[in-house]
C-alpha cells in the first residue's frame, strides 16, 4: 500500500481538465447539438453542419466601422465579438435549439464558462436583444464601460443611442 501513495499523490496533483460541454440527458425530447464549433461569427456559429443563431443577441455587422479614439484609428465593430466567441467555444459547445424560423436555427448555448449570449454581452462585444434575457449583463458591461462600451470607441449609432440611455 505504502508504494501506492506517491502515485496516488502525483495523480491528485495533475491538473483536472474540463469536461466537454455537451447537451445535458433531460429526456424532454428537445434539440440539442454539441461538439467542437465549425466556424462562427459574432452572433451565429456552426456545429455539426447546422448553422445556430445565439438567441438574445445582437453583434454589429461587418461593414459598421467602429473608431478608437485613443489610437485614431477605425476597426471592424464584429471583430472583438468575433475575438471573444473563439475564445469561449475553444472547449466545445452545446446548443438547445428554441426556434426555426424560415431556413435560420436559433439557440441557447452553453460553453465552459457558461451561458455563450450572457459572456458575449457581460464582456461588452454585444448588445442584448429587445425583450431579451440578457438586460443586466448589458447595464453591468454599460456601467463598467467594458468592450464596445469604452469610453474612447466610438460606436454604431443604434448602440450610441443604447450607451446613452445606460448613462442617465
Amino acid at each position: 500500500m505504502r508504494a501506492y501513495i506517491p502515485i496516488l499523490l502525483a495523480l491528485l496533483a495533475l491538473p483536472v481538465q474540463a469536461a466537454p460541454v455537451r447537451c445535458p440527458d433531460d429526456g424532454e425530447g428537445g434539440a440539442c447539438v454539441w461538439g467542437r464549433a465549425e466556424g462562427y461569427d459574432g452572433a451565429s456559429l456552426q456545429v455539426r453542419g447546422l448553422t445556430i443563431q445565439v438567441a438574445g443577441i445582437t453583434v454589429p455587422h461587418r461593414r459598421e466601422l467602429c473608431q478608437d479614439r485613443a489610437a485614431k484609428s477605425s476597426f471592424d465593430c464584429a471583430r472583438p465579438a468575433r475575438r471573444r466567441m473563439g475564445e469561449l467555444l475553444a472547449k466545445g459547445v452545446a446548443c438547445d435549439i428554441w426556434d426555426v424560423s424560415g431556413d435560420k436555427l436559433w439557440g441557447r448555448c452553453q460553453v465552459a464558462e457558461g451561458d455563450l449570449g450572457r459572456a458575449l454581452v457581460a464582456s461588452g462585444v454585444a448588445r442584448a436583444a429587445k425583450d431579451g434575457p440578457y438586460e443586466p449583463e448589458q447595464s453591468a458591461a454599460l456601467a463598467a464601460k467594458r468592450g464596445l462600451w469604452a469610453a474612447d470607441t466610438a460606436i454604431p449609432k443604434d448602440w450610441e443611442a443604447i450607451r446613452r440611455k445606460g448613462s442617465d
